[in-house]
C-alpha cells in the first residue's frame, strides 16, 4: 500500500509540473524604411485562451534610422559645433497602458565649419528599443481573444545642434523603419488524458513491483 502511494504521488508531481511548464508564443508586425515623418498601424494577434493561461504580455518597439545631409554656417564667423539627429518612434498601447517609445540618435559629429561653408552629414545609422511587460489580469485582457488588435505608431524627427551662434541649418534625410512585437508566456492546460496516462503508468509500475 505504500509502495503504491508513493508510486501514485510521484505520478501526480510529475503531472503537475507538466502543467505547469511555461510557453510563450511571439508576433511581429514591421514598417519597412521610409522618409519621416511617417505614422502607420500595428496589427498583431492576440493571444487564444485555448492555449492556456497567460501569464504576461511583454510589448517591444525598435526602430532603425539612417540620416544624412548637409549644414551650412551662416554666420560672418567661423563656427564650431556639434551634431547629431535621430527620430522618436511613439507606439499607443490599448486602453490606459500608456505608450512605448524608441528614440534612436546618432552619435554626435563635431565641425569647424568656415563662414558661409556647406559641410557633410552622415550618412549614419542608430537603434533603440522600448518595451513594457504586462502581469496583471486587467491589463492583459487588452490582448485576449482570437483575432487582432492594432498599435497607432509615429515617427518625430529630431535635430541637436551644440554651439554654433545660432546661425546654422541642417537640410536632412530621415529614413525610419520599425518593428513592433508582441510575446505571450502562458502555462498550458494539461490534456485530461495527461491523468489518465499517468494513472496507468502508476498502475503499470505497482504491478511490476509485486512481480
Amino acid at each position: 500500500m505504500n509502495n503504491l502511494m508513493v508510486l501514485t504521488g510521484a505520478s501526480l508531481l510529475l503531472m503537475a509540473g507538466a502543467a505547469k511548464a511555461s510557453l510563450s508564443e511571439t508576433f511581429t508586425t514591421t514598417h519597412s524604411p521610409s522618409t519621416t515623418d511617417w505614422s502607420d498601424n500595428f496589427v498583431l494577434q492576440q493571444f487564444d485562451p485555448s492555449l492556456g493561461t497567460l501569464q504576461s504580455v511583454m510589448v517591444t518597439a525598435t526602430e532603425n534610422v539612417t540620416m544624412s545631409g548637409t549644414i551650412h554656417n551662416y554666420a560672418t564667423v567661423s563656427e564650431s559645433f556639434s551634431f547629431s539627429a535621430g527620430s522618436l518612434l511613439t507606439v499607443t498601447l490599448p486602453g490606459s497602458l500608456g505608450v512605448i517609445q524608441a528614440s534612436p540618435m546618432s552619435h554626435a559629429q563635431v565641425f569647424n565649419l568656415p563662414s558661409g561653408a556647406n559641410a557633410t552629414f552622415g550618412p549614419t545609422t542608430a537603434t533603440d528599443t522600448g518595451s513594457s511587460t504586462y502581469t496583471l489580469a486587467g491589463d492583459m485582457a487588452w490582448f485576449l481573444g482570437t483575432g487582432t488588435f492594432s498599435l497607432p505608431g509615429q515617427t518625430v524627427s529630431s535635430e541637436l545642434i551644440t554651439g554654433g551662434g545660432g546661425n546654422l541649418t541642417a537640410l536632412l534625410n530621415t529614413v525610419a523603419g520599425a518593428t513592433v512585437q508582441v510575446q505571450y508566456t502562458y502555462a498550458t492546460v494539461p490534456e485530461p488524458g495527461t491523468f489518465v496516462s499517468g494513472a496507468l503508468i502508476a498502475a503499470a509500475m505497482l504491478l511490476r513491483w509485486r512481480r
